[in-house]
């Protein structure tokens, strides 16, 4: 499975409450240590005008330039340095996924908070906006992004709004955070109808598959591991069963230490693995 990574995306070093840009590097390695097939695919970074088709170009040109604050509230360089590729890794795994039928992965994180004109929740430029429209100039004549993050993705859909794209179809976990919590049974029997209505009227899945809806997570409490692995299995299943590749992301994840979220980002990458459609390793367990 191709996983689109430069070391050029992680900000090691920095000590944000969120572990976003610090991730890439360690769920990489983690996924190595799985014993999966793993390609790693280089990208080009992306530039300020591909932003600016998502983006206002004064809060492009403001972040890039120190003007303006980040999606962690600074105008820290080591962040700025890596959005590029960030954005780039994402677009990238999108644009194979599409043109190839093969589940694509992009270790970033990041996104879904980012509006046309602002950024916050540590998210600065919204690479799932800016991914869906490069499959949309492609040739994918409806997208579709399943936000599976904690927190409601507001800023995808002030995007979505700001342009007046009618082409996407755009589902957020956050509307739904009370009925998982009231009927988990209920809310998977939800979101399975919603992925097979998704899956069958796009051509290409965008997924961000937070960790952060986790029951320990210090911003979330709503999913068991177990849970979690079946929400993966609903959307990789479901997409494979209606021939539309997938391309996946990994959102939020906030537990001190880390080696939780980077195992609900393992099981992520086995659920990818088992139903991608180009695989030949039917049989991994799960």
């Amino acid at each position: 499975m191709k996983v689109f990574y430069r070391k050029e995306q992680s900000a090691a070093g920095t000590k944000y409450y969120s572990p976003s840009p610090r991730k890439p590097a360690l769920a990489v390695k983690s996924w190595k240590n799985l014993g999966c097939q793993i390609q790693i695919v280089s990208f080009d970074p992306v530039t300020r005008d591909q932003l600016k088709q998502v983006h206002d170009p004064d809060y492009v040109d403001g972040v890039f330039n120190g003007i303006l604050n980040n999606g962690f509230g600074d105008r820290n360089s080591k962040i700025t340095t890596v959005l590029p590729y960030v954005s780039g890794s994402m677009v990238a795994a999108t644009l194979n996924a599409y043109h190839t039928g093969e589940t694509s992965l992009s270790p970033t994180s990041g996104a879904n908070h980012a509006g046309y004109g602002f950024g916050g929740g540590f998210c600065t430029f919204n690479f799932l906006a800016l991914a869906a429209l490069e499959a949309h100039k492609a040739g994918a004549k409806r997208v579709g992004i399943a936000d599976c993050d904690m927190h409601w993705g507001n800023g995808t859909s002030n995007i979505i709004q700001t342009l007046e794209w009618d082409w996407i179809d755009h589902y957020s976990f956050g509307p739904d955070i009370t009925l998982a919590r009231t009927d988990i049974g209920q809310w998977k029997n939800s979101f399975a109808r919603r992925m097979e209505e998704m899956a069958a009227g796009v051509d290409i899945i965008i997924y961000n598959a937070g960790a952060d809806p986790h029951i320990d997570d210090p911003l979330g409490g709503v999913l068991s591991i177990s849970d979690m692995k079946q929400r993966d299995q609903i959307l990789f299943a479901t997409a494979a069963d209606h021939n539309v590749p997938v391309v996946a992301s990994l959102a939020g994840g906030y537990q001190d230490p880390l080696d939780p979220v980077l195992a609900i980002h393992d099981n992520m990458y086995r659920m990818a693995w088992v139903y991608d459609p180009a695989s030949n390793y039917p049989n991994v367990p799960l």
